[in-house]
């Protein structure tokens, strides 16, 4: 969640609703039963997946800091093999696309065809694309296709379902502060959930506020989106056509960022308890924002709190992504995603 996060400056502006709804009066409180240890990048990786088979997990890097000083920077996509004792990253692609700026990502990885990568890039023309990359022999990608379509404005997160299928959150790009406070505190919104059949890009729904991460089930029955200015999770049920019926909305009461899926189901999703520090943070990295992740569990419904950490370790986390007994946290600016391992 980059550069579609900056919407989130809207709710500095005045009144009591504002600062409640940005996270003014509430406390943020450590915690975490378990250890973490930092893996230093050479950007930041605001959006993580890992691929649950192997062990991999894959980086948007970019050096967004920079970026957001009027750097030229380009980015990549690293992996980080985490069966090795001391992971670090390296380049994921043979070769990056042109004017590449990583920012969310999903991984497609069916039995029988190579693994395919898709990411959307806000260009350095100021052109929004989909790359999509496949896998070779020796286990590196190399770009395959570019796709791009007047429906993808200012995308942010999205999730492969097919060789060239996808789905996207698309937040309209220009909406002034006051606009999106009032979506902050009343709700509603102009953000849409687009499916990209293969051949054409179709609205399945409209009227979200802020779509800030996408997943998908393990069977691929349910679409679990993550509507950050409303502080909810909704929860999709597909049918055979990939249309969409909305199922359930979950309150979280923190605002989600990237969602991921582990081995037993559960929803992985990143959290901002504070947006006015996040915002704050945005324009400024010396000013820490709290990170949090959330686990929801389908089964039984329930919301619980995996770590919760005051923004000294990582600052505005924004993705989280387990795998077996571990899990790492990425965030929009800073230089390095955490490992983290919860105690038995």
């Amino acid at each position: 969640m980059w550069a579609g996060a900056l919407v989130v400056a809207a709710l500095g502006v005045g009144g009591i609703a504002v600062l409640r709804v940005g996270g003014l009066f509430r406390p943020v409180v450590p915690a975490f039963a378990g250890e973490c240890r930092a893996i230093p990048l050479g950007g930041s990786s605001e959006d993580i997946v890992i691929d649950r088979e192997r062990g991999i997990a894959y980086l948007s890097l970019l050096d967004r800091d920079s970026l957001r000083r009027g750097g030229a920077e380009l980015g990549s996509v690293n992996l980080i093999d985490l069966n090795r004792v001391e992971p670090l990253p390296r380049a994921a692609f043979g070769y990056d696309p042109d004017g590449f700026r990583p920012h969310g990502l999903s991984l497609f990885a069916p039995a029988s065809q190579p693994a395919r990568m898709f990411v959307i890039s806000h260009r350095a023309n100021g052109i929004q694309t989909i790359e999509i990359a496949e896998e070779g022999a020796f286990g590196g990608f190399f770009p395959k296709e570019t796709i791009a379509d007047g429906a993808f404005d200012d995308a942010n997160a999205i999730v492969a379902t097919g060789a060239r299928q996808f789905y996207l959150g698309s937040n309209p790009p220009g909406q002034d502060r006051w606009t999106l406070a009032k979506q902050a505190i009343l709700g509603g919104g102009h953000s849409t959930l687009v499916h990209f059949t293969g051949k054409t890009a179709r609205i399945e729904d409209s009227g979200l506020n802020y779509v800030g991460g996408l997943a998908l089930s393990l069977d691929g029955s349910r679409l679990y989106v993550a509507e950050t200015l409303a502080r909810k999770l909704r929860v999709y049920r597909r049918d055979d056509v990939d249309r969409l019926t909305l199922d359930s909305t979950i309150e979280l009461g923190s605002a989600p960022g990237n969602l991921n899926v582990g081995d037993d189901g559960a929803v992985w999703i990143a959290a901002y308890p504070k947006l006015l520090s996040l915002a704050a943070h945005l324009r400024d990295p010396a000013k820490r924002a709290p990170t949090q992740v959330l686990r929801f569990d389908p089964k039984d419904q329930r919301v619980t709190e995996i770590y919760t950490d005051d923004g000294a370790a990582i600052s505005a986390g924004s993705s989280a992504a387990p795998w077996r007994d571990e899990f790492l946290i990425g965030a929009p600016l800073d230089k390095k995603v955490l490992l983290c391992k919860p105690r038995p």
